[in-house]
Formats: structure tokens, sequence, C-alpha cells
């Protein structure tokens, strides 16, 4: 009896191996079908990994082992970075005192006096208890170049590029915003007091690049327009100003003496609440993901040294993970200079969910038909089944995210199309067909 039945299991194993490789076999045809043959794809460049997050193992690959230009998908290496470095806390400012005097350097912390953040800036609360003197010490050869490599000069004036600075105050931004009892409001008071009104401007607001004097057009009023949004061009001068109007319990200068040796100093410790980590993923939030890595590399150097760090990044963070060779230049994707493949990306997926947690990852990240940039995208199917990072630049479209199929199972993917020319909007309406395809057969 004992002999029949191990006859009766010997027997099934290459059937039901077989099974499996036919299944795996078709479900290869139906997706090549779907990506390589794909008219809208086809016009462009296009590259897809889909892994299974619990085995490790790639279900399909097309292009995966290609290099593209991944746009915002970049943010997804930023949060790791982040998480793996900073985690939840981190260092807002570097200082020292000597009887009245409080001499600081900047770290890029990028909530203080945020207008977003209001109730999650530590360094505020901090800087308030202090009086007497404050030195802010900002060091021109210590300073991050106020773009990053491979921007493009003229976005100045849009309300996605934002300088960056070891001591950004209010954002680096003007925020306005209209309120029906009190009108007008915004921050910094001395900027938004100086707005000039010029009938013949078409546009909302403008900026002439390298100054902070704005001049709002005639149809600078309409609701849709805020809240309103636009950069600031920093300098050391400026935070200067800033601090001392938002702090006048403290009598501020600005000097540039060097950093000295991390171990000399003392420091705030402030909170990276997950809000901050939300609006990085779900809103794309450009300036919060390059203030985020100024302040990791400011954590491990005392002092903002990005190049060193870029080069750690890639040559210890990544090579830990067994990416292989990536170009990591900036933190948010703006930059063209940025190189990643498709596999990389479920590779580091796959990581994510391991040191975030699953349960934490999909509440952070844009979920489909639901939040963030994926509000009105992914939304075919009766319930959420992809959480993802989008990233757009001109003839750039990538999405990069997980998906739970209708079986239970989790999987890591990731689209990225480059030299798009066509509609972005097709783009997306392929894309939902393949990954609704993955949920209901997979």
């Amino acid at each position: 009896m004992r002999f029949l039945l191990y006859l009766l299991v010997f027997l099934l194993l290459p059937a039901s191996g077989s099974a499996q490789l036919t299944g795996r076999r078709a479900a290869s045809r139906s997706l090549d079908e779907m990506i390589r043959w794909n008219p809208v794809f086809s016009e462009g460049q296009t590259g897809f990994s889909l892994c299974d997050l619990n085995t490790g193992n790639q279900v399909y690959g097309y292009n995966a082992e290609r290099y593209f230009v991944p746009a915002s998908n970049v943010k997804l290496l930023t949060f790791y970075v982040a998480q793996h470095l900073l985690g939840d806390s981190g260092p807002a400012l570097f200082y020292r005192t000597s009887g009245n005097t409080t001499t600081v350097w900047g770290t890029g912390y990028p909530l203080l006096l945020h207008p977003a953040f209001y109730g999650f800036d530590d360094l505020a609360p901090w800087l308030a208890t202090r009086a007497g003197a404050l030195v802010y010490e900002a060091p021109a050869a210590q300073a991050p170049p106020r773009y990053g490599a491979g921007w493009s000069w003229d976005d100045y004036n849009y309300g996605y590029v934002y300088e960056r600075s070891s001591l950004p105050v209010y954002g680096n931004r003007l925020y306005l915003d209209v309120l029906e009892d009190a009108g007008l409001f915004g921050s910094p008071p001395g900027v938004t007091a100086d707005l000039i009104q010029d009938v013949s401007q078409e546009r909302a607001i403008n900026r002439t690049e390298g100054s902070n004097q704005f001049t709002i057009g005639r149809n600078f009023y309409y609701p849709g327009n805020f809240p309103l949004q636009r950069p600031l061009s920093v300098s050391p001068d400026l935070a200067g100003r800033q601090l001392a109007a938002a702090f006048p319990n403290l009598s501020v200068s600005v000097g540039t003496a060097a950093a000295p040796a991390r171990g000399t100093l003392d420091e705030v410790r402030a909170s990276l609440p997950d809000t901050l980590y939300r609006k990085l993923l779900q809103d794309s939030d450009n300036y919060l993901a390059e203030q985020l890595l100024i302040m990791a590399a400011s954590d491990r150097y005392g002092w903002p040294d990005e190049e060193t760090f870029f080069d750690y990044a890639v040559d210890t963070l990544f090579r830990e993970l067994q990416l292989g060779d990536l170009r990591y230049a900036d933190g948010s994707g703006l930059s063209r200079y940025n190189l990643v493949k498709p596999r990389q990306l479920t590779q580091l997926l796959m990581s994510l969910d391991r040191e975030v947690g699953r349960d934490r990852l999909i509440t952070l990240l844009p979920a489909g038909g639901e939040s963030g940039t994926l509000k009105r995208r992914f939304g075919n199917r009766p319930v959420t089944y992809v959480w993802a990072k989008t990233g757009t630049l001109s003839g750039v479209t990538c999405v990069s995210g997980i998906v739970r199929c209708r079986s239970g199972r989790w999987l890591s993917f990731s689209f990225l199309h480059n030299n798009v020319i066509g509609r972005t909007a097709d783009y997306y309406r392929e894309m939902e067909r393949v990954l609704g395809w993955v949920y209901d057969t997979l």
C-alpha cells in the first residue's frame, strides 16, 4: 500500500511541475502581447520587471536589464537612503554655545517654519527658547549647490523646483493662500508684503530669475490658483533675515566659518514623521527629497558633502542590496543623469518591503484610485490593488511599486518608459490594462 502511495506521488510531481511551467509560459505570452507588442509602447523605449515579493523570483521581464531615466522613481532610492540612515529622526542643527552666543551650522533640515508642517517642526520651538546672539555660519565651500546636477535652470519660476540649502526656512518658498475673512496671507512675511501688481501680465505670478521680487497678473486671484507656492532665490543672508524676523528674541548674524569636527558640536535632534515621508512619496515632493539627502550627508559627515555621499550610496548602500551599477545623481529625479534598470527598482522595492514593512509601506506610497499622484490612476478594479511611485519628465513616464493580486499574491513591478512623445494618458491606460490583468490572473 505504501509503495502504491509513493508511486502515485512520483507520478503526480512531474504533472504538477509541467502544469506550473505551462502556466508560466501562458502568462509570459499574455504579458508579451500586452507589453512587447503594444503599439503604444512601441513608439518609445519601454522596460518592465515583475517580481514575487515573497520569493524574490522574477515573474516576467522585458528590457528589465536596460537603463532608463527614471524621473521621480528615484525618490524610492532616496526614501530607502533616508529610512536606512535617518529613520524617524535626524540632526536639525549643529551648534555650540559660548556665553550669550549660540553659533549654528545647518544640516539641511527641511521643516523649519515650513507652511505644510506646522506642528511637526522641532527646530522652531528650540530656537524660540534661545536668547541673545545667534551666529549662522554658512561657509560657501560647504554649501550644497542650489540646483542638483543636470537640473534645468529655466524651471526656476515653477512650483516644483526649489533651491537647496543647508538651512532652509519656510521651505525655501513663497507660500500664498486666500482666506475668506482675512484675505491674502502667506510666508515669508517680508516677501509676501512686497508683491507687485501688473495688470498686463498674463501669468498669475512671475519672478525674475535670481531675485525674490514677484509680480502678480490680472488672473492672480482666481480661486483655483490657491494655495500657491513658488521657489525663492535663497542665500545665507536671506535665511538670516528670516530667522531674525521669526525669532525676535535672537540677534542674528551670518558668518562663513567652516563646520568643526562633528564630535565637538552639540546637535538639535528632530523627528522625521511619516507625514513627511508620505508627502515625499504621495505628492512627489522634490524639495523634501533633496533636503533629506543633504540631511543624511550632514548626519554622516558633519556637513552636506553630497558628492561623497552619492558615491557612498551607490558603492556601499546599494551594493549591499546587490542592485549592481546604477547612476544616482540627485534625490528627486529632476536630473536626467539618473539611470536605473527596471529590475533594480523591483529589487529595491523588495528591500523596502522587508525593512519598512508592507503595512506601513502601502500607507506611504500613492494608492491607485485613492491618493497622491495615483488618485486618478489604477482605480479600474473594485479594490485597491496598486501602490506605487510615479515619475514624469518631458518624454519620461514611469511607475514602480507593488501590486496585490486577487489570489492574495504580492508582486513588485517597475514600468519605465523613455522617449515618450505620445499622450501620457495613453501610456497609463495601457499600464492599467497590464496591471489589471496581473491582478486578475497571477
